[in-house]
């Protein structure tokens, strides 16, 4: 149902049609009418400040409060009850919310513990005497790396190679350089050849 019109079309009187301008006219006057008879808010009475126990305190070290107005502070309600332990704590923050990690997270750190060993080991003692990095040991670590990377590598190649459609049972010429320089064999012709190197 439409919701109906402040002022009829029609004088109730004379019958007469009511022009557009007269209709919008008498439709401003009864709508400022309706505003002017809504009863207004009144705003609302001003609380008295609620206190915590820190502002309380610095009032009372500076000498602003003492402990008879403290008293009436506490009987008028006007003071704060203390904050929960554990509301306390988070404020504190030695209860921090820790983050979960994502599925791609757990799987690096999975791979890493499984390439590394498990982290934090131990706790770190310290030393009077600085320990000297052992070049030797690391230039080994360093090269044995190396070889496992090359020898992934080859097995990547050759697979890569073995399913290509031009493969007729032995690679080509500079494929075949390419796998003995990676595994560091003199003869390398067949895909068999390279992973029984790489293993």
């Amino acid at each position: 149902m439409a919701q109906p019109t402040y002022t009829p079309t029609h004088c109730p009187q004379t019958g007469r049609k009511f022009t557009r301008a007269e209709r919008k006219a008498a439709n401003k006057a009864k709508f400022q009418a309706t505003l002017t008879s809504k009863p207004k808010r009144k705003p609302a009475k001003a609380s008295a400040p609620v206190r915590n126990a820190e502002t309380i305190l610095q009032d009372l070290i500076a000498g602003r409060m003492t402990l008879k107005a403290l008293r009436a502070e506490a009987a008028a309600g006007t003071l704060l009850k203390p904050a929960s332990k554990r509301k306390a704590k988070a404020v504190k923050g030695t209860t921090a919310k820790v983050r979960k990690a994502t599925p791609q997270e757990r799987t690096a750190d999975k791979q890493e513990r499984a390439a590394h060993g498990p982290k934090g080991v131990g706790p770190i003692t310290p030393t009077s005497t600085p320990r000297k990095a052992d070049v030797s040991t690391a230039k080994q670590v360093s090269a044995a790396q190396g070889e496992r990377n090359r020898r992934k590598h080859a097995m990547k190649l050759a697979t890569k190679w073995a399913y290509s459609s031009n493969y007729g049972g032995q690679f080509l010429p500079e494929q075949q350089a390419e796998l003995m320089r990676l595994t560091g064999l003199t003869e390398v012709s067949t895909y068999e050849d390279v992973m029984a190197a790489s293993l």
